[in-house]
């Protein structure tokens, strides 16, 4: 009974995991490690990726609408859009994660934003970080 619900656990997790984010490319070859600090930040980095077209997206609760973005992205080929949308769906950034450069976005509405990556043919390393201000 107990090896019964311990594989049923099993089971809902990994087909939880593989629903999050459609086939996610990324997750299981390449280990993104992602850091989400309610209020605090959120950073993502994925190093070694080759040819990866994938969609992630993550929730990210801040208190004040106001961030800054730090990038820090070595990318060989392809693309990677980044889009954050804010408490009430407008969106604060649109544009690729660039190499380096803070990135200072308008201030949006505190709540519960919206952190999406989208990567086409993508080969490089990815790290950026959404710091609450």
């Amino acid at each position: 009974m107990i090896r019964n619900r311990l594989t049923l656990g099993v089971l809902a997790l990994a087909l939880y995991a593989t629903g999050c984010s459609g086939d996610n490319a990324v997750a299981p070859q390449y280990q993104p490690q992602v850091v989400n600090t309610p209020n605090v930040m959120f950073s993502f980095q994925a190093t070694g990726l080759q040819d990866v077209t994938d969609a992630l997206s993550y929730n990210f609760s801040v208190s004040s609408g106001t961030v800054i973005i730090h990038p820090a992205t070595a990318t060989s080929s392809g693309t990677i859009t980044l889009n954050i949308k804010d408490a009430s769906g407008a969106v604060v950034y649109n544009g690729t994660v660039p190499a380096s450069g803070d990135i200072t976005p308008p201030v949006g509405d505190a709540g519960t934003w919206k952190i999406a990556l989208t990567l086409a043919n993508y080969t490089g390393t990815i790290n950026f970080e959404v710091q609450m201000q």
